[in-house]
């Protein structure tokens, strides 16, 4: 991504942000307040276990991890952030939806592109996206930042492999203290990565869990299960959980923990590339190589 590319990108993140301010300025004016990023309602994920757990939720305005140990587990990881990002997106009381995506270079080879079809299933429309992807991690870094402090954003999505020395607890901290400043949800999906000390205030492990058959074609396969564990929770407890992301009410609930396998060939009809991908991995179409749209590159 050239740097002219780049500075594009992010003069229409300070645009939407300084748009923001200005509406934030008249309504202070008529005497209406819209309340701070720290007197936010918690963003429920819909299980009322996990969500008793956080005390209602994820905090918006605040940074939070989805790490997976494997390169292969990377799309159920991603199906859990375009699930939250969704979440994040219905909790707007402005109805605002927008989404920046900002990805790591070192992650592409391995991940892959997202799949608008993929980001279908989790309500996510492509349209709402807006795809950075820079040529090195510093203009990563950077975009991610910048998309982290646009209080215009429902969510900020930072996709980076592994644990690069540059990525490290300070840069963490400023990462938190922009999302805590606009208020927006702010995710870093980290592809094989491991546990390191960081500013989010929840970190979470992700891995793919077989689904069953589907309700109501049992030659199909039903909804995505993921194994769901929260290493690190700033507000006190940890824990672990089998979920499955229900695409009609555009939420997680509790799975059973020994769904029925489901048909060969309906794993082959879900995954087009079946014979590169994990087929316990039914989230791995968001993510899909190469498939372009909406691309800020």
């Amino acid at each position: 991504m050239s740097l002219t590319r780049l500075q594009t990108a992010t003069d229409i993140l300070k645009t939407h942000t300084r748009a923001h301010e200005a509406r934030v300025c008249q309504t202070h004016q008529r005497g209406v307040g819209f309340g701070d990023a720290g007197g936010s309602q918690p963003l429920s994920l819909g299980a009322a276990a996990v969500d008793r757990h956080l005390e209602g939720g994820l905090v918006c305005g605040g940074l939070h991890e989805v790490r997976c140990a494997l390169a292969r587990d990377i799309g159920v990881g991603a199906g859990f952030a375009c699930g939250l990002a969704r979440r994040a997106a219905d909790a707007r009381q402005d109805g605002r939806r927008r989404i920046v995506w900002v990805n790591d270079p070192a992650a592409r080879s391995d991940g892959g592109e997202l799949f608008p079809v993929g980001l279908a299933q989790y309500g996510v429309d492509p349209s709402w996206l807006t795809l950075v992807e820079p040529r090195d991690l510093q203009g990563a870094m950077w975009a991610a930042d910048e998309a982290a402090g646009c209080a215009d954003l429902a969510a900020m999505v930072f996709h980076i492999r592994g644990n690069p020395a540059r990525f490290d607890i300070t840069a963490t901290r400023r990462l938190m203290l922009r999302a805590r400043a606009s208020g927006v949800l702010a995710l870093t999906l980290r592809q094989s990565g491991e546990e390191e000390a960081g500013a989010a205030v929840t970190r979470w492990q992700v891995q793919p869990h077989p689904s069953g058959t589907d309700d109501l074609d049992h030659r199909g396969v039903g909804a995505m299960r993921l194994s769901l564990t929260l290493e690190r929770n700033r507000a006190g407890r940890t824990g672990q959980w089998l979920l499955a992301w229900n695409a009609k009410t555009r939420a997680f609930e509790h799975a059973a923990s020994s769904p029925a396998a489901p048909a060969a060939h309906s794993l082959h009809r879900l995954h087009p590339s079946a014979n590169r991908r994990d087929p316990s991995d039914d989230m791995g179409q968001v993510l899909d190589h190469r498939q372009d749209f909406g691309h800020a590159s």
